[in-house]
């Protein structure tokens, strides 16, 4: 991790220590101005190790990096960056939304466990979602962050219930509302859970290359029994989870670190440098090399 790091800094709040994500409790909401008005319209690179964010942008441009996809566009939008996205913006000083950055696990934890899939499933990719097609759904989910920004301004509000519930309310009503096939499946609770400790299991674990009847074992389960759940729950085998989560890092340091493709062939954990270039291809579609040339000038 270190190469990364060396070149994108890991933040709470954007400018901010990392140690600062406990002193948010959850949930924290601010307005895009406040914060991009210092940096003068540009937020650089950077990514939160343990904090997802929702950024609705009502009226006005952003242009907006999520790992190495760049989007242009006008307002009102939606941003979602789940936790390790590597991410950057740049707005205008006409620009106008909110900032709602959350413990998912502790957001998780408020909602009634028939919704928790619905939210989960908002922040499973970073994406850009365009609501100028739907202005009332924009408008429904502004009304609620600004209900939430008036709650969260309150004295002692760090310890109330109420941010938490309404950050619930917005993130499944956004996870409804772009769905692109109704309401996304529920899950049961206890399967969602499981999920949930293999992907943070894969997070802490996967540049160990470790085989599925290691994760397998560490979550107490046989390993058919997690490949039925990661089918069933995420529409792959365990495995592919496992593959897919070293590809994107993969991705993420050939744009942003400074290391060899040898190199970073090694952080990975590829003992085989030829191998690691198979194996980045068949995820990719082509060689390290060229990914990194075609996505490096930005």
């Amino acid at each position: 991790m270190r190469s990364l790091r060396r070149v994108v800094p890991s933040f709470s709040l954007y400018g901010e220590a990392p140690a600062a994500a406990n002193q948010i409790d959850g949930v924290h909401i601010e307005d895009i101005q406040s914060r991009s008005r210092k940096y003068l319209w540009k937020i650089g690179t950077h990514r939160h190790t343990l904090l997802s964010q929702c950024l609705l942008v009502a009226s006005g441009p952003v242009a907006v990096t999520l790992d190495e996809t760049r989007t242009d566009l006008a307002g009102p939008a939606v941003m979602i960056i789940p936790a390790g996205t590597v991410h950057s913006f740049r707005f205008r000083a006409d620009t106008q939304g909110r900032v709602l950055t959350i413990d998912l696990a502790r957001i998780l934890s408020a909602a009634t466990p028939a919704y928790q899939a619905s939210i989960e499933a908002l922040f499973a990719a970073p994406r850009v979602i365009d609501l100028r097609h739907d202005s009332e759904l924009a408008e429904r989910a502004a009304r609620l962050l600004e209900r939430l920004a008036e709650e969260f301004a309150q004295p002692g509000s760090w310890s109330a219930p109420v941010g938490s519930w309404l950050a619930c309310c917005v993130l499944w009503i956004l996870a409804h509302g772009t769905a692109g096939h109704g309401a996304p499946e529920i899950h049961s609770t206890q399967e969602a859970q499981l999920l949930r400790r293999f992907r943070h299991l894969i997070e802490s674990q996967y540049l160990r290359h470790w085989p599925v009847a290691q994760y397998a074992r560490r979550l107490a389960l046989s390993e058919t029994r997690l490949n039925r759940l990661c089918r069933r729950q995420a529409g792959c085998t365990a495995f592919e989870l496992v593959q897919q989560r070293l590809a994107l890092e993969a991705r993420r340091r050939l744009v942003y670190a400074g290391s060899s493709v040898g190199g970073i062939a090694a952080e990975l954990g590829f003992k085989d440098p030829a191998y690691f270039s198979r194996f980045f291809r068949r995820h990719g579609g082509v060689s390290p090399n060229e990914y990194r040339r075609r996505h490096r000038g930005g």
